[in-house]
């Protein structure tokens, strides 16, 4: 789901989660709220940020047995993710999401093996080490901050298979604020630590409205 794309309007319910300064809980509350209409507004709004980065996996992963790839999507909400993964054949994939009103919603879909509610970067994630192939990150981090912390990355590479991926999916715009600018910093930091190598970085058009979107595509080393 995304979250980065700023609107200094706030008239609507994506402007008030993601560009206005809110904290934690009064994000939380606002996704609660939207969750039912979350993907018909989104799809309104041109958001294509879901299928862009699964289709990306897709050809990062080549040849690969669709079926036989774990995937995790976080934050997932709704599901969208989860939806685009199905279409390409990714049946193995787990959604881990904070908002348990948009979970529900991602439960009706049908498109996940597992739905884990949890707050990433409190360094308690309920899952086993080295579980994943991939781990999607599309539009996690906002401008105003509120919803993933940049240090969550550090619980996402515990968590990920040696060789496995991490793709980090924004708005272009967003890597011009101190999110994006503190974003970029611990990609580097957790190469700079061996964790992780940072193999590709590339932009796509319509990502959301008339936005472009920049993906990290990174290799998680141990």
């Amino acid at each position: 789901m995304d979250r980065s794309m700023p609107n200094e309007n706030a008239n609507n319910p994506f402007d008030k989660a993601a560009s206005v300064p809110v904290d934690y809980a009064g994000s939380q509350a606002v996704y609660s709220t939207w969750a039912a209409k979350y993907e018909e507004d989104m799809a309104d709004m041109g958001y294509n940020g879901p299928r862009q980065i699964v289709a990306l996996m897709h050809q990062v992963l080549g040849g690969v047995n669709p079926s036989s790839v774990r995937v995790l999507d976080v934050p997932a909400g709704t599901g969208m993710v989860g939806s685009e993964l199905q279409k390409l054949g990714y049946t193995n994939a787990d959604g881990l999401d904070a908002n348990p009103d948009m979970l529900k919603v991602a439960e009706n879909k049908h498109v996940y093996q597992r739905l884990i509610e949890a707050k990433l970067g409190t360094g308690q994630l309920p899952v086993a080490p080295n579980t994943y192939d991939a781990v999607l990150l599309v539009g996690a981090f906002t401008q105003n901050g509120t919803h993933l912390p940049c240090e969550c990355l550090d619980d996402l590479v515990q968590i990920t298979k040696p060789d496995g991926h991490i793709i980090v999916g924004t708005g272009s715009e967003t890597l011009q604020s101190d999110v994006g600018a503190a974003l970029v910093a611990k990609l580097q930091d957790l190469q700079e630590r061996a964790l992780l190598s940072i193999v590709d970085r590339t932009t796509r058009p319509g990502y959301f409205r008339d936005w472009e979107g920049t993906f990290f595509v990174c290799r998680v080393t141990s």
